[in-house]
């Protein structure tokens, strides 16, 4: 969910239009089959990917966010840890005609798992990735992405090819009208659990002047409402996957993977030009941080549905929890 970071959006922060992109963090897609109870739509990134530019909007040049997650306990009664996971994103799109825009993107997360008592099970993870990918506009109404989004995910003790992870996401764009876009699209990604591959349905519903509807299912959505010009509130949602290499003599190759429904109220504030502070409040659920030897692997992952998972996990199973997280952005108006 990421798919997640992790889900390169451009979001207009004052009337929600999409636009040619915004960085995903690491923020990937994944689902299980136990998430079905908490939602009535799927529910990632990622990585966050969509584009096409209708009239004037927002471009996220950089943002930074922190998230921590305090006191989380474990089926293992005497365990428990704090969790910090810090994400940012710089973005920069060229353009080459009216038609035509190259996507170019630098993207990072680190995890930070401070246990009590100390555990021998790894503490630090990290990510850093490019994107690169072009934007294509047929009309006014209709465009297209495809964004290559290789990265190196590992604890960075030991960085080697078995750290890399090849993927990419694309996407068609449709306006039908003034108020509502909508989009198709696919997110595939070669996880260290596996072939991941994630069907993606977007919309962007401009409910009233106030009220917006947007999201990528089953990546993220979130309702917002434009109390004033600077200030917005909302809910929302995001899933968050991913899966990192770990090394050294205890682990040798090993991966943990990182996943998470997150369901939260947010705020968010321009407190300066083209500054935006953002903060958020939710609850994990399905979450999920295990560990696995390097060759047990899943056949592949269908959004929702796992084949061939008969993998068996060799840390403690951690339990659900509160989360907090803030953000500051900077951006620029982007011309029609």
């Amino acid at each position: 969910m990421k798919i997640i970071l992790s889900y390169l959006i451009m979001k207009n922060q004052h009337n929600q239009c999409p636009v040619i992109i915004n960085t995903i963090f690491g923020n990937d897609i994944n689902v299980n089959l136990s998430m079905i109870k908490y939602f009535t739509l799927p529910v990632i990134f990622l990585f966050l990917l969509l584009s096409n530019a209708f009239s004037q909007q927002k471009f996220t040049v950089a943002r930074f966010d922190y998230m921590f997650s305090p006191n989380n306990t474990y089926a293992q009664k005497d365990t428990t840890s704090y969790t910090g996971y810090f994400s940012g994103s710089i973005s920069y799109p060229i353009v080459l005609n009216e038609k035509s825009t190259i996507i170019t993107g630098i993207r990072g997360n680190s995890w930070a798992v401070k246990y009590d008592p100390k555990h021998i099970w790894p503490t630090n993870y990290h990510s850093l990735g490019l994107s690169l990918g072009y934007n294509h506009k047929f009309s006014e109404d209709k465009s297209f992405v495809f964004i290559l989004l290789p990265r190196l995910n590992s604890d960075y003790k030991s960085i080697n090819s078995n750290a890399l992870q090849l993927g990419f996401l694309s996407t068609y764009n449709k306006r039908s009208s003034e108020k509502f876009l909508w989009k198709v699209g696919l997110y595939f990604n070669m996880e260290f659990f596996g072939p991941f591959v994630v069907p993606l349905f977007g919309l962007n519903w401009n409910v009233s002047d106030k009220l917006n509807i947007v999201g990528d299912l089953p990546i993220w959505a979130k309702i917002n409402y434009q109390v004033s010009k600077p200030f917005a509130l909302g809910a929302g949602y995001k899933a968050l996957v991913s899966s990192y290499r770990l090394s050294g003599d205890v682990f040798n190759d090993d991966y943990t993977s990182r996943f998470a429904i997150e369901p939260y109220l947010y705020l968010d504030f321009e407190v300066a030009k083209n500054i935006f502070l953002n903060g958020k409040a939710g609850y994990t659920m399905s979450r999920k941080y295990p560990v696995y030897a390097k060759d047990d692997q899943l056949d592949w992952q269908l959004s929702f549905v796992k084949f061939g998972d008969d993998r068996t996990q060799l840390n403690p199973v951690i339990e659900n929890g509160v989360f907090f997280e803030f953000g500051v952005a900077y951006k620029v108006d982007v011309p029609k």
